[in-house]
């Protein structure tokens, strides 16, 4: 698995941003060795082929999820890290596949 995950919003500034430094410290905690970097939706199909994992925020259309399958990139919902109610079992499911 590549070890890169993307988090991907509207404009890969904001909301993204946010939940890739909550995941990024994370995994600096929990000594996981795996890039993040928030990205912008626009450019999601451009960004997939680099990435292992991939966390949306808004759900992503059937064109992205298709292609995330066929690069056989995990994807996971982001929502979670901004909420606080699931965000363990999205992580544990998440650091699973890099250890």
């Amino acid at each position: 698995m590549k070890r890169k995950l993307i988090v991907a919003c509207g404009s890969g500034v904001a909301t993204s941003q946010t939940i890739a430094s909550k995941i990024a410290g994370k995994f600096e905690d929990d000594g996981i060795n795996c890039q993040v970097e928030a990205v912008d939706y626009k450019s999601i199909q451009n960004e997939l082929p680099a990435a292992g994992i991939y966390v949306y925020i808004a759900q992503p259309d059937a064109d992205v999820l298709s292609k995330a399958e066929e690069l056989d990139v995990k994807v996971f919902p982001g929502v979670p890290f901004l909420t606080g109610m699931g965000a363990d079992e999205i992580y544990d499911q998440i650091t699973s596949l890099l250890r």
